[in-house]
């Protein structure tokens, strides 16, 4: 029987938030592929956090809380990183059209949510208690997310090509990162805590690794 999502991330069902994004980062941190990790369990552990960060998903996923319901999540994430076997042509006419109409513009909506940032918090930090100046920054927040959201929808248009399923986790993994910085810049401009600011711009640092570590895999892989 497969672990139901809090035992995943090795949790109880009344798990804290807090304790579920803990343990997340430090599970992420342990089994991401390029830690040596197993991108089974690193799958698992995203569709864990994909459900229990999600208010709404994670009342459903309490109320039913039964192992068919993560089976259910795990089958469908299972179809993202796994095609049919083809041959040899159509594999690489997949990769193309992947890399074009769902990395490609994954990861410049990515880059434009990503690039203005240190200049809206530099603008921001000016005195963050101006009315103006934070509404300037609620309303960059506001458009990122919606951005987030089309990049959402566009990652679900195609399952990943099997060849290149690393590069599909990874851009999974930058996005989220970014999603969840986004949270935690929101959850700042509600309660001016230092800390939500921190965190949200740490996570930027770490999608703009993965970014950079795809666009070399990209590069050396001739797509």
């Amino acid at each position: 029987m497969e672990k139901n999502l809090y035992e995943e991330l090795g949790l109880k069902q009344n798990a804290t938030r807090s304790e579920i994004k803990s343990s997340y980062r430090s599970l992420v941190k342990q089994h991401h592929p390029d830690a040596g990790g197993e991108k089974e369990r690193f799958l698992a552990i995203q569709n864990a956090w994909e459900t229990l960060n999600d208010p709404i998903k994670k009342k459903q996923y309490d109320s039913s809380f039964s192992s068919s319901s993560f089976d259910s999540l795990n089958e469908n994430w299972e179809e993202k990183f796994n095609s049919k076997k083809h041959n040899s042509s159509i594999k690489d006419k997949e990769v193309e059209t992947w890399i074009k109409e769902i990395y490609s513009p994954i990861n410049r909506l990515i880059s434009q949510i990503i690039k203005p940032l240190n200049n809206e918090i530099k603008e921001l930090s000016a005195d963050p208690y101006d009315d103006e100046l934070m509404e300037n920054f609620c309303s960059y927040i506001m458009l990122s997310q919606k951005k987030i959201e089309k990049v959402e929808k566009i990652y679900n248009k195609k399952i990943v090509p099997k060849s290149i399923s690393t590069l599909g986790l990874d851009l999974y993994h930058c996005f989220s990162q970014v999603k969840e910085a986004l949270s935690e810049f929101d959850r700042y401009t509600q309660g001016y805590v230092d800390n939500y600011l921190f965190d949200g711009k740490e996570m930027i640092k770490e999608a703009k690794r993965i970014q950079s570590k795809m666009s070399i895999e990209k590069k050396n892989k001739n797509f």
